[in-house]
């Protein structure tokens, strides 16, 4: 997927989560690309793939809301497609996540069927490396897929949105093993490239009517932006958001690994941008969290020379616990690739000397009770 010519994102206002003006919105990022009916044969199975990282409610802003997944079903639906929605949450189980998130309402509602992923296929691509990825089973049923992200910081890789949510499509306790694998941020990038690389959905949408600053991509907080953003490339599509909320593409290491390889969309001086003016989008004072301030979050997001890499893996902050927002959940236990969280009495504890800092544990901890410091 070299860099062959400009692609196009389109942008839109959405201020609020009114079904109105959430199809407005809708109808405007589709509108340079043909519209829904470009977009969905009548017939075609088409699975809509949110963002479900936990089981966490609509008002958190944690994932896809749900009203923009029912609007679309419905955009769907009248152009005689058939909707699945279906995601494999990073904690949680597809059922409860479904159940909270507010996707079994829209189910109930639209008509849509959830689908679970339950089966793993590996599927061949030759993104950073040639070899065989394991996805969910069940999206080869699929006609296409629409990706529907949520536009969020995150701790690890600077920030989460089109090219990322599709890693929720490695099913189970895989996602996990990966990070304990690929800990650093450039090098767990490759690994989502390579990801997005193999599903290749046919669309993207990013939900930015609500999206989350500071320390995401679930203990952050919800900060209003009031936009709807599309585009065939999701690259593309998150180099606009970054530069939206103020991030060099080069600090957003999904972004830098896809000029590595020179895809298509990772180039921000080569992209169109339909709908909006990015210039009366973009955002000065959104808190873009701990992988951004300073040299030590440029250093987190990005590892451009070989020969500091023993240098940047020591000065990578460490997850502290705060033992007056934990509540003992045990979500950070259960979800350590590495292993090194126990607890002592109620509080987990966190054996920092085998500790790789995937920031999983900040990554689901419901209760903001999981810092990044520089100091272990």
């Amino acid at each position: 997927m070299p860099v062959s010519s400009r692609e196009t994102v389109a942008l839109a206002r959405c201020l609020h989560y009114h079904p109105q003006e959430v199809r407005h919105g809708l109808q405007k990022v589709m509108q340079p690309f043909g519209g829904i009916e470009t977009l969905v044969k009548p017939g075609q199975k088409v699975l809509l793939k949110p963002n479900l990282l936990s089981a966490a409610p609509p008002a958190e802003a944690v994932t896809t809301h749900p009203l923009v997944l029912k609007v679309m079903t419905e955009l769907i639906h009248e152009a005689g497609g058939k909707v699945f929605i279906g995601d494999s949450p990073g904690s949680d189980s597809q059922e409860k996540a479904h159940q909270v998130c507010g996707v079994q309402e829209v189910v109930q509602e639209t008509g849509a069927e959830p689908l679970f992923f339950s089966k793993v296929n590996y599927k061949k691509v030759r993104g950073y490396r040639l070899w065989n990825i394991p996805l969910a089973a069940e999206l080869d049923q699929m006609d296409i897929i629409i990706n529907m992200a949520k536009l969020k910081t995150h701790s690890l890789t600077g920030m989460t949105a089109a090219v990322k949510n599709v890693y929720g499509c490695v099913p189970g306790k895989t996602k996990g093993r990966y990070h304990f694998e690929y800990p650093l941020p450039a090098d767990f990038s490759r690994l989502l490239i390579d990801v997005y690389l193999a599903v290749k959905p046919a669309f993207s949408i990013i939900d930015a009517v609500i999206a989350m600053e500071g320390a995401g991509p679930r203990g952050g907080k919800p900060r209003q932006l009031g936009l709807l953003m599309a585009s065939c490339n999701a690259v593309a599509l998150d180099n606009v958001a970054a530069s939206v909320i103020g991030f060099r593409s080069e600090h957003v290491s999904t972004l830098s690994v896809a000029g590595e390889l020179k895809l298509s969309g990772s180039d921000l001086s080569a992209i169109t941008v339909r709908g909006l003016q990015l210039e009366d989008c973009r955002v000065s004072d959104f808190d873009k969290g701990p992988a951004s301030k300073g040299s030590l979050g440029r250093l987190v997001a990005l590892f451009p020379v070989a020969r500091l890499r023993n240098i940047i893996i020591n000065r990578r902050p460490y997850p502290r616990i705060d033992s007056d927002l934990c509540n003992g959940c045990g979500v950070c236990y259960e979800n350590c690739p590495a292993q090194v969280i126990n607890f002592i009495g109620s509080i987990p504890d966190i054996n920092f000397d085998g500790c790789i800092r995937c920031y999983c544990c900040q990554e689901f901890c419901s209760k903001s009770a999981i810092k990044l410091t520089k100091t272990k």
